[in-house]
């Protein structure tokens, strides 16, 4: 035979172009991810303060600047309490929060209203003793001050600037949140010093050097982690990492049962009823096996640190059941042609695991998330990984739900209305 007749021969070149191309794609979106819009909340409880009948409010500034740059990285969103931010963050909401305390600017602008107040105090005494102002004059003056509250002793006391980081959210997102809240924390200190040196040298007060200190570090920023990410907890990204060995041991697990169902040599009806129900039995048994195992040796054998071991093992155990019977559901009609799809629903599916929504291309933002049963197991094990989460009846169970019923009418109906010959099929070698 002339193998230049052959139609493999030049379809092999079609095809690895064709694969190379689906892949490129499954990977696109870790090509360049880069945030889009992450949602952190802002809460300014700043009241403000004067110097020198100048109002001055922090705080407002630094949240009208936020609330209306022109930034695709963050969307700031204004929070009206901590309470309320707290409790959107544990709703992931929020992937972080930045919170001024209520005396920000009065505490912020301390260090400069008492170096302004003490040279006008020490100025009044100079004047005085020059005979420039006779001592009934700055008595008078002083009652004024009085009056107005001007001659007040000034506190002096560091401004807290509170940021929360939302740690078992998502990995990627938590740190682009600590990125932007340090920055801010760090800009803050700056603007605030050259504020107060812009304001020294109107008023013409000089600054000595024991002053410089409480001048340029006038903002102490509080950073706090909730739901911290604790050690041997893969760094915040076992959802990803516990995603592959799932899914491919649920196609695994599936084969095998499609082929003892396969090769069982039932002819009759009832007899298929039967295999099938003993298909589905066992398949039961597998996922639990699996899911209580997997979750066990990660904690003996590798040091996981599970939060409630039973509680993710019955997870998993859930979804491998789910998988299970989603792949098996198909199997039995599409048999083995159906494998690749699953595999290849896999790798477009490991970039939506890894990274938050905001992270990923809008097409799949808009058009992938929301349906993808990978992007749901991953969302549900992380929050009950890092969030403190209960297992409970929602989305993400129901939907795993359906995939075992889907799989066990699909079996049964199939043992009923497929034609199966006496031959016995033999397992692929």
């Amino acid at each position: 035979m002339n193998i230049f007749k052959s139609k493999l021969l030049w379809i092999a070149p079609i095809a690895i172009l064709v694969i190379l191309v689906i892949f490129s794609i499954a990977f696109y979106p870790a090509y360049n991810p880069k945030p889009k819009e992450l949602p952190i909340a802002i809460v300014n409880q700043d009241k403000g303060t004067s110097i020198q009948n100048n109002d001055i409010n922090i705080g407002k500034k630094l949240e009208d600047n936020l609330l209306n740059s022109d930034s695709n990285t963050v969307k700031w969103v204004e929070v009206d309490n901590e309470k309320e931010a707290r409790k959107g963050i544990d709703e992931q909401k929020y992937f972080g929060a930045a919170i001024f305390e209520k005396d920000f600017s009065k505490h912020a602008m301390s260090k400069t209203q008492k170096v302004i107040m003490d040279s006008k105090k020490q100025e009044m005494q100079d004047k005085v003793k020059s005979g420039e102002i006779q001592p009934e004059q700055a008595k008078q003056m002083q009652s004024q001050m009085a009056k107005s509250g001007a001659s007040q002793d000034v506190t002096v006391k560091r401004a807290e600037f509170k940021t929360l980081i939302n740690n078992g959210a998502n990995m990627q997102a938590s740190q682009i949140s600590t990125n932007v809240l340090k920055g801010i924390g760090d800009n803050l200190n700056k603007q605030i010093t050259q504020q107060s040196l812009d304001t020294l040298e109107k008023q013409g007060v000089k600054v000595n050097a024991s002053d410089i200190k409480g001048l340029t570090n006038p903002v102490e920023v509080a950073d706090q982690k909730i739901h911290k990410v604790k050690d041997h907890q893969g760094n915040g990204n076992a959802s990803f990492l516990m995603f592959m060995p799932v899914w491919i041991s649920s196609i695994v697990a599936s084969i095998l049962l499609f082929f003892a169902f396969r090769t069982s040599n039932n002819i009759k009806v009832t007899h298929r009823l039967i295999a099938s129900l003993g298909q589905i039995a066992i398949g039961v048994i597998t996922a639990f096996v699996g899911g209580f195992g997997y979750v066990y040796f990660m904690s003996a054998a590798q040091g996981f640190d599970f939060p409630d071991i039973n509680k993710i093992g019955m997870y998993v155990s859930i979804a491998l059941l789910g998988f299970i019977g989603l792949i098996l559901g198909v199997m039995t009609w599409l048999g083995m042609k159906s494998i690749p799809i699953f595999f290849i629903a896999m790798f477009f599916s490991m970039q939506l695991v890894m990274f938050p929504k905001q992270m990923l291309p809008k097409f799949y933002q808009d058009y992938i998330v929301s349906w993808n049963p990978f992007t749901h197991y991953g969302e549900y094990l992380r929050e009950l990984l890092y969030m403190n989460q209960p297992l409970e009846m929602n989305g993400t169970m129901w939907m795993f739900v359906g995939f075992i019923i889907f799989g066990i009418v699909s079996s049964l109906s199939a043992a009923i209305i497929r034609k199966h010959s006496g031959k016995r099929t033999e397992v692929p070698s």
